[in-house]
């Protein structure tokens, strides 16, 4: 197992709205101690997003360039999500062309994972309030919306990770599709594919108030890549560090080890520093890398169990979910 970080944690400066160069971000996280990376492939708004414009792949090369001369690799990267994880409540889908720019963003980061050797990308399901939040219409839609983008990536070998997500905090939803991990594995099974996996975020399940354990068991060899972050559940979705928020780390741990993971103990903490700047905001992240190698040591301190207990459940069948009709946004 290595310790991964995703570039959000130090890509804004906390005295200014714009992110830094991925160059910069990469190379002052190298000085750290850092060599594995989730590569933030989300950031639509702004104006130096390494997807946009005519150069876009160029762009993609210099970062391959700064890896290889810094000695790093990226286990993951994150594809572009919809705020509030729902099209028709998320204001900028209310712009015919948003769709068309963001769909568009999607097809770009496949291919700069694959410029990137990147094995795994995870996306985030969508919710279809207008279809009375029924489970199935959901899972259809999906398949609607990603199936183009998910089979892209299987042919340029890069599998993609399926998010859990958080209850909706701000109440615009009355249900969130995959907030419960047994709707996340749905999903997942309809594929029918090993590399359609999943992406467990551990504050999000602490927000649904689960035993991450019993979710992670259930899940099994399903498991990709982690979002490692804290919160106080119940609270909101605070992306800080284990051990500032409410979690059982122990139990997570522990469920980790009980299915044998082996991939990257990847953090997704960047509120621990987005609002602190100067030398303080490099502090924060130091705390980040040094709290990284806490929880590493723990899970190899825990038992793993004999390979024989380790549930792998079959793959549903093929083809499962994949059909209906125009999609309102």
């Amino acid at each position: 197992m290595k310790l991964s970080v995703a570039t959000g944690i130090y890509q804004r400066r906390g005295d200014s709205s714009v992110h830094r160069e991925l160059g910069e971000v990469l190379t002052d996280l190298r000085s750290i101690g850092y060599d594995t990376f989730d590569l933030s492939l989300a950031s639509l708004d702004q104006p130096n997003f390494i997807l946009l414009g005519d150069r876009w792949e160029r762009k993609v090369e210099e970062v391959g360039d700064t890896a290889a001369k810094l000695g790093i690799t990226f286990a993951q990267s994150h594809l572009p999500f919809v705020p509030g994880c729902s099209m028709r409540t998320c204001p900028e889908f209310q712009r015919p062309e948003y769709a068309e720019f963001f769909f568009e963003c999607t097809r770009r980061a496949y291919l700069a994972s694959r410029m990137l050797s990147i094995p795994w990308t995870v996306l985030h399901p969508l919710t279809f309030p207008e279809y009375n939040y029924e489970t199935r219409a959901s899972l259809d839609g999906n398949h609607t919306c990603y199936d183009q983008y998910i089979d892209l990536g299987l042919r340029l070998g890069v599998g993609t990770a399926i998010e859990n997500m958080p209850p909706s905090m701000d109440r615009k939803l009355g249900t969130v599709y995959c907030q419960h991990y047994e709707q996340l594995i749905e999903l997942v099974d309809s594929f029918a594919d090993p590399q359609v996996g999943i992406c467990w975020d551990t504050g999000h399940g602490n927000l649904m108030g689960l035993r991450q354990s019993r979710a992670l068991r259930a899940m099994g060899k399903r498991l990709k890549v982690l979002h490692i972050n804290d919160n106080h559940a119940g609270f909101r979705d605070e992306h800080v560090l284990p051990y500032m928020g409410d979690i059982d780390w122990d139990d997570v741990v522990q469920g980790l080890t009980d299915i044998g993971y082996d991939g990257a103990l990847n953090y997704e903490t960047g509120n621990v520093s987005a609002n602190a700047y100067g030398t303080l905001q490099i502090e924060y992240v130091k705390m980040a890398y040094r709290s990284g190698q806490f929880l590493m040591e723990k899970c190899k301190e825990k038992r793993r169990v004999r390979p024989e207990e380790i549930f792998d459940p079959p793959l549903a069948a093929s083809g499962a979910g994949r059909s209906i009709g125009p999609l309102l946004f």
